[in-house]
């Protein structure tokens, strides 16, 4: 496994009719799938992980989409697809970024958009196009970890037996 500092580039977003009106679908899907939180229940919020759900099978079919519908170069891409999931973390994590972080909520959507998923995109774009998308066998993942902790050894010294 290859370890990275940086993720792939970022290029130029390109406008697709196409990605609007997902983005307008998944956020009208957003709202009618979520629970109404009285106003005076400040405390109360969505669930990150309903929306880290959300944002990941969005990006799942915007990827799949945008590779073949939009001709250009892989760096443009991919700007196009973390535009559109920029516009949907906008309508989703507004209601469930806790009261304490909003004041910090530009810095966090930055690190989300650009060190979390932007590498998320290159992964994904990664196991399509080598089409690996198919489940390792556990014997044999074992045995390459086996190997793996043999040859680096593991904190401590102690090796696996």
């Amino acid at each position: 496994m290859e370890m990275r500092d940086t993720a792939n580039p970022i290029g130029e977003v390109k406008i697709d009719e196409a990605i609007e009106n997902f983005v307008q679908i998944m956020s009208a899907e957003w709202d009618e799938a979520r629970e109404a939180i009285p106003w005076w229940k400040f405390w109360k919020r969505m669930s990150m992980v309903r929306v880290t759900d959300f944002l990941l099978r969005s990006l799942d079919e915007l990827i799949a989409y945008v590779d073949q519908v939009i001709d250009t170069s892989g760096a443009d891409k991919k700007a196009t697809v973390l535009r559109a999931v920029e516009m949907l973390y906008d309508y989703t994590v507004r209601e469930a970024i806790p009261i304490l972080l909003r004041p910090f909520a530009g810095k966090i959507k930055s690190i989300i958009l650009l060190d979390v998923l932007s590498p998320a995109i290159d992964w994904i774009v990664d196991k399509y196009r080598n089409g690996e998308w198919r489940q390792p066998d556990a014997t044999e993942l074992a045995a390459q970890w086996q190997l793996k902790a043999q040859m680096m050894g593991v904190p401590g010294g102690h090796r696996p037996t």
